[in-house]
């Protein structure tokens, strides 16, 4: 989903900052209309989650789990109570994480 953003949100700026170094205005406006259309339904499908199935969920999930870990054990806090709210993190990211890889390799081998 990223990557498909990523490249129509770029063709469309492409062509409306640099509209006279592409001569061929009817391909232009073709090319806009295309990438409008495949990034809004690029958004409402990643919106929705609409064709992902339990185990790409939870594969995706893994890795922003493991980000909020990252950035909640290398974080200096000053405040206990923000220290205790990234500990708490932690440990409940990294039970989720456990969870998630025990229930991917279940389904996985049905």
């Amino acid at each position: 989903y990223m990557t498909t953003l990523m490249v129509s949100s770029m063709a469309i700026s492409m062509l409306l900052f640099m509209w006279k170094m592409y001569p061929n205005k009817k391909l232009n406006y073709s090319i806009i209309v295309f990438s409008t259309i495949t990034f809004l339904g690029t958004l409402l499908l990643l919106r929705t989650q609409t064709p992902i199935s339990d185990i790409q969920w939870m594969k995706a999930m893994i890795p922003h789990h493991s980000s909020a870990i990252m950035t909640s054990s290398n974080a200096s806090f000053k405040d206990p109570e923000v220290q205790k709210l990234a500990n708490d993190i932690i440990e409940a990211q990294e039970k989720e994480i456990k969870q998630m890889k025990e229930m991917i390799n279940r389904l996985e081998n049905k």
